[in-house]
């Protein structure tokens, strides 16, 4: 069983149904992706680099994009200082699965390259 099942399995209360939700949309819309609990929330990956992943949360499930910003979106809300973006859902009903699917499409699609960043000296 892999880690991400192990995650969701462990998720409990309303949003346990988001959560299975999203993961069965990543699956169909990320196939060449790999994933795995990163940072202790479950993240995909495309040749090793983060595109998206979600998280659960007291508020509901975060869902966030690491060049979420760059999809230029209204939808998605910027988050701290490079090119993350995120949405959070509150329930399956709140999701838009329309513009959920064009995230994740986005999410392939612009790719910023967190591993070539420097850090400043």
């Amino acid at each position: 069983m892999s880690d991400v099942v192990k995650y969701n399995e462990a998720v409990t209360g309303e949003n346990k149904p988001v959560i299975d939700f999203l993961f069965q949309e990543f699956l169909q819309a990320l196939p060449t992706a790999t994933y795995k609990v990163w940072h202790g929330a479950p993240v995909w990956f495309l040749d090793d680099i983060p595109i998206v992943g979600y998280e659960d949360h007291k508020l509901g499930v975060k869902v966030l994009f690491w060049s979420g910003k760059d999809f230029s979106e209204p939808g998605l809300i910027g988050i701290g200082k490079h090119r993350a973006a995120g949405i959070t859902y509150t329930d399956v009903a709140s999701i838009k699965v329309d513009d959920l699917r064009r995230y994740l499409r986005l999410s392939t699609e612009i790719i910023w390259d967190y591993r070539s960043l420097r850090p400043k000296k």
